[in-house]
C-alpha cells in the first residue's frame, strides 16, 4: 500500500476540523433557545469538563502517567481568572499567567515523577493536590478561603472587548474552547511529540537508544496536560462566576480517573463522554436515588469488567466487527536477492579508528561482568564478537549504547574523537551510534512507520518521504501502517533495524540479529550489513549464527568471562585453541558415573517434536529418548533449543508438534536458567514454597526439609534464614537444586548449571549432580561446555539451530571430534559418509 508524505493526511485534518465545526454547531444550538437555560449552564460545564478530562486521558494514554494532581492545577486556573478579575489584570494575562504557571508545576511533577514507579508517581501528585488544597483553604487573601472569590469582568488587552462571568458568553466560548483543544489534540495525534511520548512509556530503554530521554517525555507531558487543565479552571471561573474549594477536593481526582477510563483513556471522543459523565452523573445519581459515589462506582466497574479499555475504544471494536471486511494476509514483497552474500573488502590498516576500547570493565555488586576489554574499529569495518553465553557480549554493547543500567563502568571509550563514556545515552544517537536488541524492542502501539519517525524530533514532509524509502529498502514498505505485534518474528527483527537505521548510523551495534530467522531471512539481513558496509558505516555484531555472522564480518573477537580471549579473521578465529575452549569447555577426565542397566526404559520419549514461538521456530523434529538412571547432556550454543527442549521435557511446555510420552507416575523438576529464585526468601523460605507448591505440607514438609538440608553444604544449611540474595552465584545454583529436589523428582532437569560460576564452583555443582545421579536420580543437563556435558553424561545430544546435529555417547571413539564440528555448522560429514557408503 502507499503511505502519503505529507505531514498533516486528509483525514487528520478532517478530525481537527470536526472539533471546532461540532462547537459551532452547538452554539448555534444554544443560542437558538431550544435548550432550556438550566441546560445550558449544564453544557457549559460540561465542556469544562471535557477539556479537563482530555488533559488528564492524554497524559494517561500517550504518556502513561496517572495523575491525581489535576484538580489543584485546575484549582490553580481558576483562582488565576477569578483573583486577576478583582484586580484589574486582563483576559489575556489570566490565560497566560494560569497556563504558565500550571505548566512549569506540571514539568516539575513530570520530570520528579518519572524516576519512580507508578504507585510513587501517585503518590507524588497525591501529595501535591493535599498541599495545594490546604494553602488554598488557608491563604484567606487570595483566595477567600472557605468563604470562597468571586469572578467579574475581564477586559481584554487586545482590543476584544469586555468577557463578563456567569454568562452565555461565557458558555459559548468554553464550547468553543473545547472543540479547539479536540482540534489541538487530533492535529497532535500523527506528530512526533505524541510518538515520542508512546515510545518512552512503552519501553524506556529502546527509546534512550534513539535519543530519546524519558524523564523530559514524561516533563513535557505533564507540563502540556498541566496547561490544559489550568485553562479549563479559567473556563470553570468564567461559567460559574464563582470560585471556592468545593469542586476541587481529592473526589475529583478519583472522578477524573474514573471519568478517563470509562470514557477511554487517549481518546479524543472519550474526552467528550467522560466530560458529560462528569456534568450529568450527580443528576443521575439524584433520579435512580442512589448516593452519586455508589452510582460512579457501579458504572466504573461495569466499565472495567465488560468494556475494556473504555466506552469508545469498546464501541469502535464492536463497530468494527459489524462491519468487518474479510481477513486479507500480509502481502508479501519480491526478495530481490538470490546469490550468495559478498562483503566488501574490509578496510585498510591505515584507515583512522572510529572506536576504541582500552581496560574496559563492569561490575554489577560484586559480579565483573566485563573486565580489561580492549579492542578498536576501523571506519566501514565489521567486527563480530563472539562467545559463549555469559562472556559479557551483551554487557559490551550496552557499554556502546550508554544502557548498562545499575552497573559501574570503569575503563576508556573512544568514538570519533568523543570520551563516550562521558556522554549520556540519549546523546550518542546524535553522535552516530545506532543499535538493535536481541528481541526486537519496537514501541508496540505504534505502527511501523511511526517506529521510524518517532527518531525524529520533527517529522516533515521530507522525513517522512525518506522513512518511506527506508522502509521500502529494507522489505517492509507494504506493512508500514501496521502495528509491530501484527508482524511476523522476521519483519519484527527489520523493524528494528530499521529504527537503528533511521538516522544514518557511522557506528551500527547489532545484537544477535540472526537469531530465530530462517535461511532466507538471515540472507537478506546481511544483505543489509552489505549494504552498510558500502555506506562506510563501522558495525559491532554479535551472534551464535556463527555462518552468517562470519560471511560478513571482516574480523572476529572472542569473549570469555567478560574478556578477550582471542583475535582474528573469520576463517582461522575458531582454530585458535583458547576460542574452541571457551565454546566447547575442557573435557578432562569423565567423573564416575552410575552404570545403566542396560532395559533402557525410557523416562520420556520425543518423537517428531517441533515448537514456535509466534512465528520463530525453535525445535524441528526432535527425536529424543532419555532412558531412567542415566545423566543426558544436551549442548548447543545460545539459541538452539536447549531450554525449549527443557520445559518441553519437563511437561510445562507442550509442542505445537509432535508428542511427548512420559513414564507413569513420573516426577519432573526443572532448575530454570539464571536460577530464579526468590531473592528476598531466605532459603528455608525458597524451600519452603517449592513444597507448598508440591503440596508438601505440615509433618511431611518439615521431614522433606530436613532430608533437603542433609544434601546441601554445611556453609548453606549454617544460613538457612540468610536471603537468597546474600549467597554467592555458585550457593544461589546449588539452591537452585535443591529448591527442585523438593518435590522429589525422578527426572532433573538443569538449564546452564554452569553459568556464571567460577571453575571451582562449576566443579562443585556437577559434583552434587553426580552424586544425584549414583543415587539413582534421571539428570538432564542443559549446556553450552561440550567439554564438561562429556565428561559428566553417559549420552550427549548436540543441537543446532533447533535440530538435533549429532547424537552418541562421548565414550565412543570419534564421537567428540564429530560432535564438535556439529557444534559449531551443524554437520555431522562421519554420518553422511557412513550412509553414502
Amino acid at each position: 500500500m502507499s503511505v502519503p508524505v505529507s505531514v498533516l493526511s486528509r483525514s487528520t485534518v478532517l478530525k481537527a476540523v470536526l472539533g471546532p465545526l461540532a462547537a459551532l454547531v452547538l452554539i448555534a444550538i444554544l443560542n437558538s433557545g431550544i435548550i432550556p437555560p438550566y441546560q445550558v449552564y449544564s453544557v457549559g460545564i460540561a465542556a469544562v469538563y471535557t477539556v479537563l478530562v482530555l488533559s488528564v486521558g492524554l497524559l494517561a494514554g500517550w504518556a502513561g502517567i496517572w495523575s491525581i494532581a489535576h484538580p489543584a492545577l485546575f484549582a490553580l486556573g481558576a483562582y488565576f481568572a477569578a483573583y486577576g478579575s478583582t484586580h484589574g489584570w486582563s483576559l489575556e494575562a489570566v490565560v497566560l499567567g494560569a497556563v504558565g504557571c500550571a505548566a512549569a508545576l506540571g514539568a516539575f511533577l513530570g520530570g520528579a515523577g518519572a524516576r519512580f514507579s507508578m504507585l510513587y508517581v501517585a503518590l507524588l501528585t497525591l501529595a501535591f493536590t493535599m498541599v495545594s488544597l490546604e494553602v488554598m483553604g488557608q491563604w484567606t487573601s487570595v483566595t477567600g478561603g472557605d468563604q470562597g472569590i468571586p469572578m467579574e469582568k475581564l477586559d481584554s488587552a487586545l482590543g476584544l472587548g469586555t468577557l463578563a462571568s456567569a454568562g452565555t458568553a461565557a458558555q459559548y466560548i468554553a464550547v468553543g474552547v473545547a472543540g479547539l483543544a479536540l482540534s489541538v489534540a487530533a492535529l497532535a495525534r500523527p506528530s512526533a511529540l505524541r510518538m515520542r511520548l508512546v515510545a518512552a512509556k512503552s519501553h524506556p530503554m529502546a527509546a534512550r537508544s534513539i535519543g530519546i530521554a524519558p524523564e523530559a517525555q514524561s516533563a513535557l507531558a505533564f507540563a502540556v496536560s498541566a496547561a490544559f487543565a489550568a485553562l479549563a479552571g479559567v473556563l470553570l471561573a468564567l461559567v460559574v462566576g464563582f470560585v471556592s474549594p468545593d469542586p476541587f477536593s481529592l473526589a475529583l481526582a478519583i472522578s477524573l480517573i474514573a471519568a478517563c477510563v470509562f470514557g477511554g483513556a487517549g481518546t479524543l471522543i472519550g474526552a467528550v463522554v467522560g466530560g458529560a459523565y462528569l456534568t450529568w452523573a450527580p443528576a443521575a445519581a439524584e433520579g435512580v436515588g442512589v448516593p452519586q459515589p455508589i452510582l460512579q462506582g457501579v458504572v466504573l466497574i461495569a466499565a472495567l469488567l465488560f468494556l475494556p479499555g473504555g466506552t469508545v475504544p469498546a464501541l469502535a471494536r464492536l463497530a468494527r466487527r459489524l462491519l468487518r471486511r474479510p481477513a486479507t494476509a500480509l502481502p508479501a514483497p519480491a526478495e530481490p536477492f538470490t546469490d550468495a552474500v559478498r562483503p566488501v573488502p574490509a578496510p585498510a590498516p591505515t584507515t583512522p579508528e572510529l572506536l576504541r576500547l582500552d581496560g574496559v570493565g563492569v561490575t554489577f555488586g560484586g559480579l565483573k561482568a566485563l573486565e580489561g576489554a580492549s579492542m578498536s574499529v576501523r571506519a566501514g569495518e565489521t567486527v563480530a564478537i563472539i562467545g559463549p553465553n555469559g562472556a559479557g557480549k551483551t554487557t559490551l554493547l550496552n557499554v556502546l549504547s550508554g544502557l548498562v543500567g545499575g552497573g559501574r563502568v570503569e575503563g576508556c571509550v573512544q568514538y570519533s574523537g568523543t570520551h563516550l563514556l562521558k556522554t549520556r545515552a540519549t546523546a550518542r544517537r546524535r553522535l552516530g551510534v545506532g543499535r538493535t536488541f536481541q528481541h526486537a524492542e519496537t514501541f508496540a502501539e505504534l505502527t511501523v512507520m511511526e517506529n521510524v519517525l518517532c527518531t525524529r524530533r520533527r517529522v516533515t514532509p521530507q522525513q517522512r518521504a525518506d522513512a518511506i524509502e527506508l522502509l521500502e529498502s529494507i522489505g517492509l514498505g507494504h506493512v508500514a501502517d501496521r502495528l509491530p505485534d501484527e508482524l511476523p518474528f522476521g519483519l519484527h527483527k527489520r523493524l528494528d533495524l530499521a529504527r537503528a537505521l533511521a538516522s544514518e548510523p557511522e557506528l551500527l551495534v547489532l545484537d544477535e540479529p540472526f537469531g530465530g530467522l530462517d535461511a532466507s531471512e538471515r540472507t537478506l539481513l546481511a544483505r543489509q550489513i552489505v549494504r552498510q558496509q558500502e555506506r562506510g558505516t563501522a558495525v559491532v555484531i554479535i551472534d551464535h549464527v556463527l555462518d552468517d555472522l562470519f560471511a560478513v564480518a571482516h574480523r572476529v573477537v572472542a569473549f570469555d568471562f567478560g574478556s578477550p580471549v582471542g583475535e582474528g579473521d573469520p576463517g582461522t578465529i575458531l582454530d585458535d585453541p583458547r576460542v574452541r575452549s571457551s565454546y566447547l569447555g575442557e573435557g578432562g577426565a569423565r567423573g564416575e558415573l552410575p552404570p545403566r542397566d542396560g532395559t533402557e526404559r525410557p523416562a520420556v520419549r520425543l518423537d517428531g517434536v517441533g515448537h514456535a514461538y509466534g512465528g520463530v521456530t525453535a525445535l524441528r523434529g526432535i527425536d529424543l529418548t532419555v532412558p531412567l538412571g542415566s545423566v543426558v547432556g544436551v549442548v548447543g550454543a545460545n539459541g538452539a533449543g536447549k531450554s525449549t527442549l527443557g520445559h518441553i521435557l519437563h511437561g510445562t511446555l507442550p509442542p505445537t508438534r509432535g508428542g511427548r510420552t512420559a513414564a507413569q507416575g513420573l516426577r519432573t523438576a526443572l532448575v530454570p536458567e539464571g536460577r530464579a529464585l526468590f531473592k528476598t526468601l531466605s532459603l528455608r523460605e525458597n524451600l519452603e514454597v517449592a513444597a507448598y507448591a508440591a503440596g508438601i505440607k505440615g509433618a511431611a514438609l518439615r521431614a522433606r526439609l530436613d532430608a533437603t538440608s542433609e544434601w546441601l553444604p554445611p556453609r548453606l544449611r549454617e544460613r538457612m534464614d540468610v536471603a537468597a540474595a546474600g549467597l554467592s552465584g555458585g550457593e544461589q545454583q546449588i539452591l537452585a537444586v535443591a529448591r527442585a529436589l523438593m518435590a522429589r523428582p525422578d527426572l532433573l532437569i538443569v538449564d546452564e548449571p554452569a553459568l556464571g560460576l567460577s571453575p571451582a564452583m562449576v566443579d562443585e555443582v556437577y559434583g552434587r549432580l553426580g552424586r544425584l545421579a549414583r543415587d539413582g536420580m534421571t539428570v538432564v543437563l542443559l549446556e553450552q561446555s561440550l567439554g564438561r556435558a562429556a565428561s559428566a553424561c553417559h549420552e550427549v545430544v548436540v543441537l543446532h539451530e533447533g535440530a538435533v546435529a549429532v547424537q552418541g555417547e562421548p565414550a565412543d571413539t570419534g564421537f567428540l571430534a564429530r560432535a564438535e564440528q556439529a557444534y559449531f555448522d551443524g554437520r555431522d560429514d562421519a554420518a553422511v559418509a557412513a550412509v553414502q557408503a
